[in-house]
């Protein structure tokens, strides 16, 4: 079973005070800032069904999308139950980051997978795992780049190039250098024993462009759970509608993300959009480039007749598909949950129910043999996570007390032993009491550097170093963040196979929205 953590002790959530009282449901929050508590699912349910969605619609433009990336026969039946109007969806989303990301992407959709077979057995009906893979973003820094562990325990990192970037993602092609990063990704990868498999897994094809191939990966990893995939571009022939109201609403939707952003700030949260910019369209230039408009009127007539034309900012993003998809619930990590907080008054000026916030479950993962390592430096996970890990502290609270006690007493033998020649240097001539005091200061010095060598040399036969656990830190909070905002899937499958993913799919209540430790059998010898 896992262990749990309260998020409050965590180094990456304490900065997100809005996200710790959501998922407490503390005071006025949920009733001021979003319509539904997190396990709201009765009320949700029934504000969303009663909505008309282009349900045909949907099946002809989702079917063919996710056929051409490889999906499963319970992906493809899925979409055609959309058609059916007890058919609904439980939607999570993320940028098409190299490998897939951060490992919190696959702790989204396992999320979003287990919450629609929990909604089906509450509720009644069918309910579909969409992942929305959000293709139309152009932060090119954000998606070109997998970090890994190094044979020395640090962090390192592989990137690729574009020389397009700034573009959306959905434009980049496979190009050399992407396959070049894929290639030396797994060859600094350290070898675990499912290196192969991954490799072969994750593998580029050559007629695929960059979001094709991450939309195959996520299709064919979850193709036993009938996980349905789909690209803003999909949906955006459709979105006139929505498209046209953000252009004719759009200095009332201003307004209203200026008087939430007070709200926020008055309670003593920090908005996570910024007003000024926030809620606008975008359309693409003849370049190809994503920008905004800033003339709406000029649009208006356009926008209808040409929906695909125009793009969603991260404000609007939310209210496009829900105006398209029958979702009950949207599974979020803590920063979109943040700036959901500030979407309420949309959802009602677009006179749409806004679906359930669901926070998606989070964790730290590590093997038996780190888990035993750790436990030999006398440290636990828990401190590791909270930042609290002072690692020399943490090595000399280790050093056996009997050789520091002679070390001591030769170091008080060694003063005692010079004390009678400074009277008497300083008697000949003055100027020598400086050279005994180097005199003092080297002998000492010298005694600590061998007390330290011993020391070393002593805890390195029992097998311990402040590098294996400096390298330990580094594994479970890589560059100062949880393990799961910064290191990819493949990290993981490697080292303990895909079975991997059926154990996230088993494991920890659902409704727990704690940080959970797992630890985890390596099926071969750990290197």
């Amino acid at each position: 079973m896992p262990r749990s953590i309260d998020p409050r002790r965590l180094v990456n959530y304490k900065a997100n005070r809005l996200y710790l009282d959501y998922i407490e449901e503390r005071g006025t929050l949920i009733k001021t800032y979003f319509t539904h508590a997190p396990n709201a699912f009765h009320a949700a349910f029934a504000a969303r069904r009663a909505e008309p969605y282009p349900r045909q619609k949907l099946v002809e433009v989702l079917k063919p999308y996710n056929a051409s990336h490889g999906a499963g026969r319970r992906a493809l039946e899925n979409i055609e139950a959309l058609a059916e109007p007890t058919t609904f969806c439980v939607v999570s989303g993320q940028q098409a980051g190299f490998l897939g990301g951060a490992a919190y992407t696959a702790h989204k959709i396992i999320t979003t997978i287990r919450l629609a077979a929990r909604l089906e057995e509450y509720l009644g009906g069918r309910f579909v795992p969409l992942f929305w893979l959000a293709s139309e973003d152009h932060d090119f820094g954000e998606i070109n780049h997998a970090y890994l562990t190094q044979p020395d325990g640090e962090v390192g990192q592989v990137s690729f190039g574009w020389r397009d970037k700034g573009r959306p993602i959905a434009d980049l092609p496979l190009t050399e250098a992407v396959a070049q990063a894929y290639d030396e990704y797994f060859e600094r990868l350290l070898p675990g024993p499912f290196h192969a498999e991954v490799k072969e897994r994750f593998a580029p094809q050559p007629d695929e462009t960059y979001c094709a191939w991450h939309a195959r990966i996520w299709a064919e990893l979850f193709a036993d759970q009938g996980l349905v995939i789909v690209e803003p571009h999909v949906l955006r022939p459709l979105g006139g509608d929505v498209f046209h109201r953000a252009l004719s609403l759009g200095v009332e939707l201003h307004r209203h993300l200026d008087d939430v952003a007070r709200r926020l700030e008055l309670a003593g949260y920090q908005p996570a959009l910024a007003p000024g910019r926030a809620g606008d369209l975008y359309t693409f230039d003849k370049g190809g480039q994503r920008v905004r408009i800033e003339t709406p009127e000029v649009h208006l007539d356009q926008v209808s007749k040409h929906p695909e034309r125009y793009s969603a900012d991260a404000a609007l993003r939310p209210l496009f598909a829900d105006r398209l998809l029958p979702t009950v619930a949207s599974v979020l990590g803590p920063g979109e949950i943040a700036y959901q907080a500030m979407l309420k008054p949309l959802y009602k000026l677009f006179e749409l129910p806004q679906p359930i916030l669901f926070p998606r479950k989070s964790y730290t993962v590590l093997s038996s043999v780190q888990a035993e390592r750790l436990a030999d430096y006398d440290v636990d996970v828990p401190t590791v996570l909270r930042g609290e890990l002072d690692i020399g502290q943490a090595f000399e609270a280790l050093l056996p007390t009997d050789p520091q006690a002679l070390f001591d007493q030769a170091r008080e033998a060694s003063a005692q032993a010079l004390e009678p020649l400074r009277a008497y240097v300083e008697g000949i001539d003055p100027s020598l009491v400086r050279t005994w005091e180097q005199t003092l200061y080297y002998s000492q010095d010298n005694l600590d550097k061998l007390e330290a060598r011993a020391m070393k040399a002593r805890m390195s036969q029992e097998g311990l170093s402040k590098a294996q656990l400096r390298s330990l830190r580094n594994a479970l909070l890589p560059r100062g963040r949880l393990q799961e905002r910064v290191f990819p899937l493949p990290h993981f499958l490697n080292q303990f196979g895909f079975s991997f993913l059926d154990e996230l799919l088993s494991i920890g209540e659902l409704d727990d929205f704690s940080h959970h430790i797992l630890t985890l059998e390596v099926n071969d010898v750990e290197r």
